[in-house]
């Protein structure tokens, strides 16, 4: 497995690639079950806890609000 760090700049990349009014809170799952789909790779860092949540927290300040 990767670490969470190495992905992370990776995981922002991607989601910035979103279009503007596609990068709210409510888009997060969506971008997720995305990622699980299309680039699971992104996905496959080690965590004792939920990705999901992992996932937002990777993304709090990139997300608009």
């Amino acid at each position: 497995m990767v670490k969470r760090a190495d992905l992370e700049p990776q995981i922002v990349t991607e989601w910035l690639k979103r279009p503007a009014g596609k990068r709210t809170e409510m888009d997060v799952l969506m971008f997720y079950s995305e990622l699980s789909k299309c680039k699971s790779s992104l996905l496959s860092f080690r965590t004792s806890g939920d990705k999901y949540q992992v996932l937002k927290s990777i993304l709090r300040n990139h997300i608009d609000r």
